[in-house]
């Protein structure tokens, strides 16, 4: 469960700065499928941000499965971000020297776990968005689509509760945002809560939930009976 309560988060810029999130108020259970939209400077981004503490709030509180993860630093942040969620960029973020596998196993070298009882963990994860078979292919050497079905396959290899997806179709076609898009909804299937930011409404269609925002704030939260 994450509850955000009041949130707000200011910018410095220009003679005033900005407030980028101005009082949202939001509660995602377990295991919904959340897509949060709107125009670009909406705050979608931000607020994403915070819930995977990327950024700090100015106010408000973040809790996330009874903590308040706005008050956590240091050694709990780490942890979080490792063990409880997983980030999925529109930038696909791999090292492109590495291969698929190495890739793939860094959140659990962070996490201090090392040596062959990886490996079934890390093919698992690989297996699950449908790149079994590349384990020692150079991550440069892939597609776009693949690249992100890699950050997916990391993302989810500490089996973390919750994944965050900022506009993880952004860089993509829409053959392979399709696919993108089912692995997502099979994780929501499997027990993930997974919480998108988009910009697209194809795909925010395809979550159960669409929380749209404009200027900081939330304008609309609807509810769908279920994934399409």
């Amino acid at each position: 469960m994450i509850t955000i309560t009041n949130v707000k988060k200011r910018y410095a810029g220009g003679r005033k700065g900005f407030w980028a999130l101005d009082g949202v108020t939001l509660e995602i259970g377990d295991n919904e499928f959340v897509a949060i939209t709107g125009k670009s400077g909406s705050g979608k981004s931000t607020l994403l941000n915070l819930i995977g503490t990327l950024d700090t709030v100015t106010s408000g509180n973040i809790v996330v499965d009874g903590k308040d993860i706005s008050k956590f630093s240091g050694r709990k942040i780490a942890a979080y971000r490792n063990k409880t969620v997983g980030f999925v960029f529109q930038s696909f973020y791999l090292e492109p020297s590495y291969t698929v596998y190495d890739n793939v196993e860094l959140p659990l070298v962070l996490a201090g776990y090392t040596g062959k009882k990886n490996r079934p963990r890390v093919e698992a994860a690989l297996e699950a968005v449908g790149l079994g078979d590349r384990l020692k292919e150079k991550a440069r050497n892939l597609s776009g689509g693949e690249q992100q079905r890699v950050a997916i396959a990391r993302a989810i290899v500490n089996d973390p509760r919750y994944i965050l997806a900022d506009e993880p179709c952004g860089n993509l076609d829409s053959a392979n945002s399709e696919n993108i898009m089912r692995i997502l909804a099979n994780l929501h299937t499997g027990g993930k809560t997974v919480v998108m930011v988009t910009h697209d409404p194809e795909d925010a269609q395809k979550a159960e939930r669409i929380v749209t925002m404009s200027d900081g704030k939330i304008v609309s939260d609807e509810r769908r009976s279920k994934n399409p």
